[in-house]
């Protein structure tokens, strides 16, 4: 998955995003959107829980990036809050 924020008005302001990695170790990176070459990088094991909060999605954005040998299985439960107008 390539560069971005979950920054949809539909989020709403402060949005809480809460990730939950099963199977195959992933890295998961963060960059900040106005220093582009500031990253920060997280391995995701299995049953990791990533949790973005508070204005993370301001300041940032994340990726999952390419990579070039097949992995393992896995799959990620991503859960937002929609906010009905």
């Amino acid at each position: 998955m390539g560069w971005h924020a979950d920054d949809e008005k539909e989020l709403g302001k402060n949005p809480i995003i809460a990730s939950v990695s099963l199977g195959a170790k992933r890295k998961f990176v963060l960059r900040n959107k106005q220093n582009k070459s500031q990253r920060v990088s997280i391995e995701l094991e299995n049953g990791s829980l990533l949790w973005m909060k508070g204005e993370c999605q301001h300041f940032w954005e994340h990726a999952v990036p390419k990579q070039n040998k097949p992995l393992n299985p896995r799959i990620n439960l991503t859960f937002r809050n929609i906010l009905m107008f």
